[in-house]
């Protein structure tokens, strides 16, 4: 009887660390995809520093967000030639941190 108690307790927890790594897959794909969904805005410039934009965009209605300023950070070698007062278009995606990064902008 202790045999097949203990077969059984070894099966069961076999069951619930498969399920647990599982869900913690399901959780990392689930977080990954949203980092690398990309999201588009239209606003105005406000104001350029070193790696960074501040925009005072339209409401960003993927992401349900009502229009606002805001301050983003810019990849590679986008937003070089922008001042404050361009109108824009851009598109980003939420990077490392959290925190959401310009990938594309261009003067409208």
């Amino acid at each position: 009887m202790k045999k097949i108690t203990l077969a059984i307790a070894v099966l069961a927890s076999i069951g619930l660390a498969h399920a647990a790594s599982h869900e913690h897959e399901m959780k990392h794909e689930m977080s990954s995809h949203n980092m690398q969904a990309m999201h588009q805005g239209t606003g105005v410039v406000k104001a350029v520093k070193s790696g960074k934009v501040q925009i005072a965009h339209e409401p960003i209605s993927s992401l349900e967000w009502p229009a606002m300023s805001m301050w983003f950070e810019l990849k590679g070698h986008a937003g070089h030639e922008l001042k404050a007062g361009d109108r824009v278009h851009f598109e980003m995606m939420q990077g490392d941190k959290k925190k959401w990064v310009i990938v594309k902008i261009e003067k409208l």
